[in-house]
């Protein structure tokens, strides 16, 4: 069974337009999936660029995340972490919904090391 992850961005202005958010995510989500989420995201892009122009290349820029569920990780050193790279939107006819590929690797050891010994900084 394929599972999904559906991320949500926007601006909410006002605890009124927030409860009715949290009350439509309710509604499509069951009761038992209110939890408190906290979770570290790192940011990193290439160390070297490709110059602005027609012949530019996307970069592409790489994520670390983690998940902060105890007192002990609240250290980065402690932590599980996870890179990610997030693809180019996939808008389709028909759907009022962009589709965009993610993927997440379980990392190990020194992350951000290797980070750099990938060029990225």
């Amino acid at each position: 069974m394929a599972t999904y992850e559906c991320s949500l961005q926007g601006l909410i202005v006002g605890s009124a337009e927030k409860d009715t958010v949290l009350q439509r995510l309710l509604g499509i989500c069951g009761n038992d999936s209110k939890i408190d989420l906290f979770q570290h995201e790192i940011v990193f892009s290439p160390t070297v660029q490709t110059p602005v122009g027609p012949a530019r290349n996307d970069d592409v820029v790489l994520r670390l995340q983690s998940r902060i569920a105890t007192e002990e990780e609240k250290s980065l050193k402690n932590r599980q972490w996870y890179l990610c790279m997030q693809g180019h939107p996939e808008p389709q006819r028909g759907r009022t919904v962009s589709v965009r590929p993610h993927v997440r690797v379980e990392l190990s050891g020194d992350v951000f090391r290797f980070m750099k010994s990938l060029g990225y900084r």
